[in-house]
């Protein structure tokens, strides 16, 4: 009974699944009934009318069956006898088909067996086809009412998707009302009653076809359009993401409103003008989904701001669901449109999505460019599947992304939705479809890395002046593999920027030495790879702008916050003469309002002070400083008696491109507790370190004021002038002196030296204590040729002459050492270094080992060999007097 094999296959014949309801180990079964047939035609009746309560007129032959019988939620087979038995002459006929155990004479189940008529069909209305007005061009056609309400004496039913109704066991005619009203839309005639029809003796046991506005007039016209393209809005939806409820709510449609031109939501019900002037009726498909649209953008979350996007995606939502580039066709009775997704209007930058002036002419530059892309994916995909993609996309984005204002990021967005693997730096699998689209409107594109980078391993604070300091981090090239090369940037104290080779150490991991640095010093630095088409990149992203920092010298910290702690540690938010209303400091964890950061400035931490939270994903602007000045006070710290003392933060502002000359945020200090102060930087209105991000700074206090025992800052954050958007966040405040290390010896001369087959010349380091007493010196080599061997030499005077055979210059006069045993030859290696512990009482000399002692002067310098350049060099010298 029932017994069904399905078989289900993908589209490459792989098989997905096997199900069957056919019967299980059927060999063991017994086909020969001990309960006869004439016994089961005569209990059968009696089932019948105990089932039915009245008694059986006709009964059936029997049929001999393997019967299917759920029993306590498990299916079991069993053979059995089946006999139709049945009343038609009851008031209501009544059949049975009992199923009896054809070994038991057990009743195991029953089904009906009479079935009533219904009375159903398909209602259709007059509507205007395609994407053009209702005009003497585009006729009404014949088009199903999907989801509108069915009204009879038999109750209340609705059509489904294709205009289908059903009143099902109804054997009588009925009389049926319809209007346009139902699940999705109700559509109202503004100049009077509402359209709505009585279809009188439906009959059943038929297909009914029932037309609505057989007649078509422009105002019922109107409102049959408003309905059904309400409806093929939400099933557009729906069907792409089935979990998405967005779209399922009853709009109010006012049709034929008397006056022209003109279409609008209101924030309750979309509006439309009867046809006068120059412009056709405009309820019609394109323009009542663009209307709708201007709804969903709100439920959304998108909004329908100023600068256009919501004018711009409510086109989309028009566009991409009739798959028409051509907004509104007849909109005017001289047969033109709206708008146009094919245009050439150009993204006027970040901030400045209205610059056009107009709120429809500035959503151009965004209905232009997601046309672009849905274009640009069909090229590549095929019509059908690009369209689907370019739906997702949309769709997706509609419900990810509350982006509220049309801007650069979108991109970014439409990027992260379109990526397969979680990194959208190395492409997505529509990449370049995506970034043509944008590109051509103006937009600035996003730029894949030739480079990426990961797993940093950056220099830690030290007193070792001997260095070298190494810097590393993983390196991969997205496009053109390997990476040929990298280099580590450093600058010392703002000196020049310098830099020197990095080395494949292992994997992808890439490393680089900055050689020895006398205390105290400040080191800003950052790396660069490129492949092996010349494409780089620097980490960080910005690179000179955001360097890493490390410490050279004996580091003493008297300010430290990372704001991670349970109170705020002294911090105040507020102080006398603040005004502004919204966007008050405040300490958190930031959740990334469209203007404010996600993270705290590592993104391994928590909380950092910002002004004002908005809700995640949030608008531009959403509790923004408004209205003046809002201060954050740090507590009072102690900086006497700091060497080079120093203070360092990290701060985000952002001032959405439109900064007026009192947009900023400031940074001050004071060494009298906040009673006087003096400002440190000023940040904004535009320019550099005003669109967001971390960025770090650092200052010497004694540049502004002189260190005290009663030392305070302040972050004060402005916002006086009405248009623009201010925010700002602050991170790991640090303050601390830096003193002298005291273990660099000597004095360099000869520098620089002539530089070597890397690029850079070779340079000469001398450490450790200047009492020959003590015996302790260390030379260190640095920026040498890879995998070289190389030793020190000692002069007692200085010199400087060029070698036969060398390259460079040898600045060592008087009585030479070489320091060339086994054990003190080196090999530079990987990164390009030597080094030697010196005993100075067994210093090497022309006439043999001697003893340094105090009161004598020696001059040092490192020889070695350069292949690459078929030659040899030598680094620049060190003097160093003894005492």
């Amino acid at each position: 009974e029932d017994g069904k094999v399905n078989a289900l296959y993908d589209l490459e014949g792989n098989l997905l699944s096997f199900h069957t309801t056919s019967a299980p180990s059927f060999a063991d079964r017994r086909t020969k009934p001990t309960f006869s047939e004439k016994a089961a035609l005569a209990k059968a009746p009696l089932v019948f009318a105990e089932l039915a309560g009245v008694p059986a007129l006709d009964v059936h032959d029997a049929k001999l069956i393997f019967a299917h019988v759920d029993d306590q939620e498990v299916r079991r087979w069993t053979l059995a006898w089946q006999i139709d038995v049945q009343n038609t002459e009851a008031a209501t006929p009544v059949g049975k088909l009992i199923t009896l155990d054809a070994h038991t004479g057990d009743f195991l189940k029953s089904a009906e067996s009479v079935h009533f008529f219904d009375v159903n069909g398909t209602i259709s209305a007059m509507a205007s086809p395609g994407t053009s007005a209702d005009h003497a061009g585009n006729p009404p056609v014949a088009t199903p009412v999907p989801y509108v309400q069915v009204n009879s004496s038999a109750g209340t039913t609705f059509t489904d998707a294709n205009g289908f109704f059903n009143y099902p066991g109804v054997n009588t005619p009925l009389n049926i009302t319809v209007a346009f009203n139902g699940t999705y839309a109700n559509c109202n005639h503004d100049q009077g009653a509402d359209y709505s029809v009585t279809f009188n003796n439906v009959q059943p046991n038929q297909s009914n076809s029932l037309m609505m506005n057989a007649t078509p007039t422009e105002y019922v016209t109107a409102e049959a359009n408003a309905y059904i393209s309400i409806a093929e809005l939400r099933d557009w939806i729906t069907t792409r993401i089935p979990t998405d409820t967005t779209p399922n709510f009853q709009g109010p449609a006012n049709c034929n409103i008397d006056s022209s031109c003109n279409a609008f939501f209101n924030g309750n019900s979309t509006n439309y003008y009867n046809r006068a002037g120059s412009c056709n009726n405009t309820a019609f498909s394109a323009v009542v989904a663009h209307e709708v649209g201007h709804w969903l953008n709100v439920l959304y979350g998108t909004g329908n701001g100023g600068d256009g996007i919501g004018e711009g995606n409510a086109d989309v939502f028009a566009l991409y669901l009739y798959d028409d580039p051509v907004m509104g066709r007849f909109f005017f009775t001289s047969g033109g449109a709206v708008r146009n997704g094919n245009n050439t209007r150009q993204y006027c930058g970040d901030g400045n999505g209205g610059c056009y002036g107009q709120v429809h002419t500035d959503g151009e530059v965004w209905m232009a460019t997601a046309w672009n892309v849905r274009e640009n994916l069909n090229a590549s995909m095929g019509n059908a599947a690009g369209d689907l993609h370019a739906d997702l996309l949309f769709l997706g984005w509609m419900n990810s992304f509350n982006q509220t204002t049309i801007d650069s990021i979108m991109e970014i967005q439409w990027l992260t939705l379109d990526d397969n693997d979680g990194n959208i730096n190395n492409g997505t699998p529509n990449y370049q479809d995506i970034d043509d689209g944008f590109t051509e409107q103006g937009f600035p594109g996003f730029d894949l890395p030739f480079i990426t980078f990961a797993n940093e391993d950056l220099i830690d604070n030290t007193s070792d002046e001997s260095g070298p300091y190494t810097g590393a981090v993983d390196m991969v090239a997205s496009f053109n593999p390997p990476v040929a090369s990298g280099t580590l940037h450093y600058r010392v104290n703002n000196g020049a920027w310098q830099e020197v080779p990095m080395a494949n150490t292992s994997g992808n991991t890439w490393a680089g030495n900055i050689p020895g640095i006398a205390s105290p010093a400040t080191v800003l630095y950052y790396f660069e790879g490129e492949d092996n088409t010349g494409g780089s990149n620097t980490f960080p992203e910005s690179g000179q702008a955001g360097a890493f920092t490390f410490y050279v010298g004996t580091y003493t910290e008297f300010l430290i916050n990372d704001f991670e702690g349970a109170t705020n540690e002294g911090w105040v938010s507020g102080a006398p003469g603040d005004n502004a209303t919204t966007g008050l400091w405040e300490r958190g964890d930031p959740i990334g309002t469209a203007s404010q950061p996600e993270d705290d400035h590592t993104g391994n931490g928590v909380n950092c002070w910002f002004t004002g939270q908005g809700t995640a994903g949030g608008s531009i602007g959403q509790n923004d400083v408004d209205g003046g000045t809002t201060t954050l006070l740090s507590p009072i710290f102690d900086a006497t008696g700091a060497m080079n003392p120093e203070i360092s933060y990290w701060r985000w502002f952002d001032n959405n491109g439109n900064g007026q000359v009192d947009d900023t945020l400031e940074i001050d200090i004071s060494n009298d507790g906040g009673n006087s102060w003096v400002n440190v930087e000023t940040i904004g209105p535009n320019g550099f370190g005003t669109d967001g991000g971390w960025l770090q700074h650092s200052f010497d206090i004694t540049n502004f004021v002189t260190p005290t025992s009663n030392m305070r800052m302040r972050f004060v954050t402005m916002d006086n002038s009405p248009g623009s958007i201010v925010e700002a966040a602050i991170d790991d405040v640090q303050g601390f002196s830096l003193d002298p290390s005291s273990t660099n010896l000597g004095t360099a001369y000869c520098t620089p030296a002539v530089a070597n087959s890397t690029g850079f010349p070779g340079f000469l380091s001398a450490f450790g204590s200047p009492d020959a007493s003590n015996n302790e010196v260390t030379l260190t080599a640095t920026l040498l040729p890879l995998n070289e061997f190389g030793y020190f030499l000692n002069g007692t005077a200085q010199d400087s002459v060029s070698p036969p055979g060398s390259a460079g210059v040898l600045c060592l006069g008087g009585a030479l050492g070489r320091y060339n045993d086994i054990s003190e030859i080196f090999n530079t290696g990987a990164f390009g270094q030597g080094e030697l512990v010196l005993d100075l009482t067994d210093t090497p000399t022309p006439t043999g080992p001697t003893t340094i002692l105090a009161g004598q002067t020696w001059n040092f310098q490192c020889w070695y060999r350069d292949t690459n350049a078929a030659t040899s060099n030598f680094t620049d010298a060190v003097s160093v007097t003894f005492n």
